[in-house]
């Protein structure tokens, strides 16, 4: 994956794409010399992948990961393109107040976005033969993937993601974790962050937030355990506090939806991210 000095490895049990139960594994290869501030090591990243990668678009969904991408990306004079997506098919439809977060930045900031329907790809067969060479468990977040890539690929661009580090327990959000593991408490990484690399290595700066190990130590180290994911997220990133809003469900009919969780419960994988460790052991394992 693209990052600096190739510091870090996603992969799906040391594979490159999964083929049945395997889930997503990271490792470490470089740790930060010293713990940086997190608007710093940002800034930094943002000057690294400018000076490789030009025509860059941002998946700026509303939430506050890829707002702060598009804020850290604008105060350092970077040129990119936001991409907002519509989705009118979907029955349970949080988005539709997500975008508007998104719309605002923009707005604010006099950058115009491109706002592309998924729409008509959530039916399409290139939405079904990405599904299959993903083999995903979190089906909402394959399609977001897939269509993004997509999309951008389509205008010659490199992509870049608000994927990030969330922290278990959170009764807000992570409850659909709670069945998998049960009384953990630390940091875990989705395994929907891998679906973009895995559709296609070293092809796009997707993971802006992994992109160096001064940006998670920085992230990690301002965390504060007693606080809730949105809290945190607000205070780190100093943006307006906003509820955490769900990927849009109802995509396809109820036979189609069941079947295709049914498969990834049985077929795919035994747990829906990887297990990162309290604060203080991902400090550790960051910092030398």
């Amino acid at each position: 994956m693209l990052c600096k000095n190739s510091w870090i490895d996603m992969t799906w049990d040391g594979k490159p794409a999964r083929t049945g139960k395997e889930n997503i594994q990271v490792e470490f290869h470089q740790r930060a010399k010293t713990l940086i501030n997190f608007d710093l090591a940002c800034d930094m990243a943002a000057r690294e992948i400018y000076d490789t990668h030009k025509d860059l678009y941002l998946g700026l969904s509303g939430g506050a990961d890829s707002e702060y991408i598009a804020t850290c990306f604008h105060r350092n004079g970077i040129p990119f393109t936001p991409v907002i997506l519509q989705y009118n098919l979907a029955t349970s439809n949080d988005q539709i107040y997500e975008s508007w977060y998104a719309k605002q930045w923009c707005r604010q900031h006099n950058v115009e976005p491109l706002i592309v329907n998924i729409d008509d790809y959530v039916t399409s067969k290139r939405e079904a033969t990405l599904y299959l060479e993903l083999k995903p468990r979190l089906i909402g977040g394959a399609v977001t993937t897939g269509f993004l890539k997509s999309c951008v690929e389509e205008r010659g661009g490199k992509l870049l993601s608000g994927f990030q580090l969330e922290y278990y327990p959170d009764h807000e959000q992570m409850t659909y974790l709670e069945s998998q593991l049960k009384n953990y408490n630390g940091f875990v990484l989705e395994e929907s962050d891998l679906y973009i690399e895995t559709l296609g290595q070293n092809q796009h700066p997707w993971a802006f937030f992994y992109w160096s190990p001064e940006i998670i130590a920085g992230f990690v180290h301002e965390w504060n355990v007693n606080k809730t994911m949105t809290e945190n997220k607000s205070l780190i990133y100093k943006t307006s506090y906003r509820p955490k809003f769900s990927y849009p469900t109802g995509f396809f009919p109820g036979h189609q939806s069941t079947i295709r969780k049914t498969i990834a419960s049985s077929k795919w994988g035994t747990r829906d991210c990887a297990l990162m460790g309290s604060r203080e052991h991902l400090l550790s394992q960051l910092l030398e």
